[in-house]
């Protein structure tokens, strides 16, 4: 162990969709970040499956436009009674939305990883641990030291970092570390999880993408196809269901009769996996975060998990470089777990509640009729109380993604970074003291000047709307003098001090 470890600005401790999310962006904005996980190469089968179109525009961020031609979309999602009559039923494919992509996908996370740990090692600020597992953290008012073990040797090296990010899963050391406790949303439940690759089609399998849900049996089967031509099935698991019997491979077979012969198809996972519906109490302490899955654990029924993880990491993204590099108050990291925490509260309960319908559920009437599709919104609920202008009735809530007058989509111009979007009148004559603080931000300055933005902004009833860089509104503007307010409260929240912190920032 050396007496004086290596220091970096972040060390982000797991290496799912969360932590790669994230130690990619930190990298990309020349921040040093160590890059530590216990698998010296991706896990080679799904786990996450499922993302909406806001995380198809982080994807787009990240670099990663070029492989949405490799994902599949998503049919009718039907529930199904014991005797497969149809108890509701909706359709998932919204088509392009004003994220300027389609409303929910199906990836290969394999892959997607691939690519980002790809990104991750070009990244000249970045260092990699793969095969290093995390053993202990300690603080001090001056970084964190962090001690790794390699899991093929047994030998043990220390790092020191300003902060640390336990991206590390359900079961995490960082979460255990912080002494952040679960809040339990009672839904805590065993499936097993077969994905197979299948050499034949099933004529007893919905087309066109569609997926199922068949409740009230002994054990409620899902169904659903992912990407690359594979296949799920899951399996909910009753309390007296032996796991061992289940991850028999003859098990499996039996299970799978009704679609395919053994003969039919190359089985790429089989096992329980036993998911909860839990928010961490604490998400920050002094040095320490969590994110993802180790703040945060969803049922899969809304498809939410990846996609929640993927917002905290935008979340920290913009604001732990402004702390690093000196720009902001480190109090302003506070605001991470009291915007984040009440948003994925939101998908946790709904998915909660849904997968204990599904045990429960038990078959409908014969004679009912089949109900109609339904269209159901995208959910969107608004961000807790931190950095944005308080009182502004769009401060909080999801940006859009119009395309500019030569179809180039708003973030590719913009970039990982806050951007003002504005009518010419209202933009387009801005004070000193308004274009210094743009400048000292390094705000990106748009005119509205095509149909799509000009649109957005008669949607919102607005001149101007200021938009973060994870793409949440901070607030909105209707004449230069509301524009130069605006910008000013943003310098604000970011300079707020922590005698003035003692709640969450808001201008």
């Amino acid at each position: 162990m050396t007496d004086s470890p290596e220091h970096f600005d972040v060390a982000v401790v797991g290496c799912g969709t969360t932590g790669l999310a994230l130690a990619h962006l930190l990298a990309s904005t020349d921040i040093r970040v160590a890059v530590i996980d216990r698998w010296r190469l991706p896990v080679a089968f799904p786990r996450a499956t499922h993302l909406d179109d806001e995380t198809m525009r982080a994807f787009q961020t990240f670099g990663l436009a070029h492989m949405e031609p490799r994902y599949i979309g998503v049919g009718i999602y039907r529930f199904l009674d014991p005797e497969g009559r149809v108890v509701m039923e909706f359709d998932m494919n919204r088509g392009k939305t004003d994220q300027g992509w389609n409303s929910d996908y199906m990836f290969h996370q394999p892959d997607w990883e691939s690519v980002m740990r790809g990104f991750v090692e070009e990244a000249t600020t970045a260092t990699t641990f793969y095969g290093w597992q995390l053993l202990d953290v300690q603080e001090d008012d001056e970084a964190a030291r962090v001690l790794l073990r390699d899991t093929s040797s047994g030998a043990e090296t220390q790092i020191s970092a300003s902060y640390v990010v336990g991206c590390d899963g359900a079961h995490s050391v960082v979460r255990r570390l912080m002494g952040s406790q679960h809040v339990d949303f009672h839904a805590t439940h065993r499936s097993m999880i077969v994905d197979i690759e299948p050499f034949v089609t099933s004529p007893d399998l919905p087309p066109n993408l569609d997926l199922f849900i068949q409740a009230g049996l002994r054990n409620p089967v899902t169904f659903i196809y992912l990407s690359r031509g594979m296949l799920r099935f899951e399996w909910l698991l009753r309390s007296d269901d032996d796991t061992r019997e289940f991850e028999k491979l003859d098990t499996v077979y039996r299970l799978l009769e009704p679609w395919f012969r053994p003969s039919e198809y190359r089985i790429a996972r089989a096992d329980v996996y036993q998911w909860q519906a839990v928010v961490a109490d604490r998400w920050r302490k002094r040095r320490l975060f969590i994110a993802g899955d180790a703040a945060h654990e969803n049922p899969p029924h809304l498809g939410q998990g990846l996609c929640s993880g993927v917002r905290d990491a935008l979340n920290l993204a913009w604001k732990l470089p402004l702390v690093i590099r000196g720009e902001a108050s480190p109090a302003i990291l506070d605001t991470y777990e009291s915007e984040r925490k009440p948003h994925t509260t939101v998908f946790v309960e709904i998915s909660a509640m849904m997968a204990n319908q599904i045990e429960d559920m038990v078959e409908v009437p014969a004679h009912m009729e089949p109900p109609p599709v339904e269209e159901r919104e995208q959910l969107r609920p608004p961000y807790g109380p931190g950095i944005f202008s308080a009182g502004d009735r769009w401060a909080g809530t999801l940006s859009a993604q119009p395309e500019l007058a030569d179809g180039t989509r708003l973030d590719d111009l913009v970039g990982f970074r806050f951007a003002l979007i504005g009518s010419d009148s209202v933009i387009g004559d801005l004070s000193a003291g308004a274009r210094s603080i743009l400048q000292r931000l390094g705000i990106k300055a748009v005119s509205a000047s095509s149909d799509s933005l000009k649109s957005w902004l008669s949607r919102l009833g607005v001149g101007a709307v200021l938009v973060r860089p994870d793409r949440y509104v901070f607030g909105t503007a209707d004449s230069p003098t509301e524009v130069e307010s605006l910008l000013t409260g943003l310098l604000r929240c970011l300079q707020a001090n922590a005698q003035e912190q003692a709640a969450p920032v808001a201008v």
